[in-house]
């Protein structure tokens, strides 16, 4: 997801969301990049939670060819770890990979970790927001998502626990919050909406629903958290029914969601909606198409019940 974003958003032309044929060259490169970043980070975390605390990044070091003494490995890490929090994710890794290599480089190549007030009337225009990868830590059913539905719900009244919520995320206090700092929030406080995928779904249809730039702002805070429960709720439909894990679901498992949904389909209105989803007559259908199915069905009045009084 960073090599595309990248080569569509800085190394081209940043007028579509496409790669087209003179940027091949770029999102080859990026793609070996970020590749080879992200194995020196998955060797670096050695407990296999897509997170890097302080001993894991002393100990790591020497795969970046530095050799730093436990008091300068601390400072390093305090660099990253803005707010505190005793991790650093892969987004914030790249960024301090990426200072260390080339300090002097357009700082619009980090704007989705950088959420400073001079941070970027360019970036706001220009950059667009970037995931990270990652799976499933523990098995989670239906009743974990109906259990924090009821959660959420309640906050969404307390003006007090909400206050709280958003003075956690934004530790800056700067009213505008990223990408990577609602990753980090979620892996903290919601490990239950913590696949990738979702969140940058989440993310983007609340960037869309709200006033248009790249970043979450106060205002947007109750969609963002009812798209951040309504998106990892949809990808967990989608997992479920996904039973040889392609991350694509076929006709068949298609009948299954629609079933676990409680919606009867006969085979024949079955066929229709798979077609309506599946437009290039493929076969199959991927994460995106799926959400994009259920957000024109579903979304509008789930959303507005869910954060009902926005």
């Amino acid at each position: 997801m960073r090599a595309y974003e990248k080569t569509v958003k800085l190394d081209g032309d940043a007028k579509d969301d496409f790669v087209e044929k003179e940027e091949f060259h770029s999102l080859l490169l990026n793609m070996f990049w970020f590749g080879h970043i992200h194995q020196v980070f998955d060797d670096i975390d050695t407990n296999n939670d897509d997170k890097i605390d302080i001993h894991e990044f002393t100990a790591g070091m020497s795969k970046l060819g530095l050799a730093l003494s436990p008091q300068d490995a601390e400072a390093e890490f305090a660099q990253i770890d803005q707010d505190h929090g005793g991790s650093c994710l892969f987004v914030e890794f790249c960024a301090y990979v990426r200072r260390r290599i080339s300090p002097d480089h357009n700082p619009a190549f980090d704007a989705d970790i950088i959420s400073g007030e001079k941070a970027g009337e360019t970036v706001r225009k220009k950059h667009g927001d970037q995931g990270t990868h990652g799976h499933f830590v523990n098995k989670k059913s239906l009743a974990d998502f109906d259990t924090l539905e009821k959660k959420m719900k309640d906050m969404m009244t307390d003006q007090a626990l909400l206050k709280k919520l958003w003075s956690r995320l934004d530790f800056n206090g700067n009213k505008i919050v990223s990408l990577a700092e609602v990753d980090k929030m979620v892996n903290d406080q919601y490990p239950l909406l913590n696949h990738k995928p979702a969140l940058m779904r989440a993310f983007q249809s609340t960037l869309r629903q709200g006033d248009g730039d790249e970043w979450v702002e106060k205002h947007e805070f109750k969609i963002l958290l009812g798209n951040l429960f309504y998106f990892n709720k949809l990808f967990w439909l989608f997992d479920q029914v996904d039973e040889d894990k392609d991350r694509r679901m076929d006709f068949k498992e298609f009948k299954w969601c629609m079933s676990v949904c409680g919606v009867k389909l006969s085979e024949t209105k079955a066929q229709a909606e798979f077609k309506k989803v599946d437009v290039n007559g493929g076969g199959i259908i991927l994460f995106d198409e799926f959400c994009r199915y259920f957000a024109d069905k579903t979304a509008p009045e789930a959303m507005t019940h869910f954060v009902d009084g926005l």
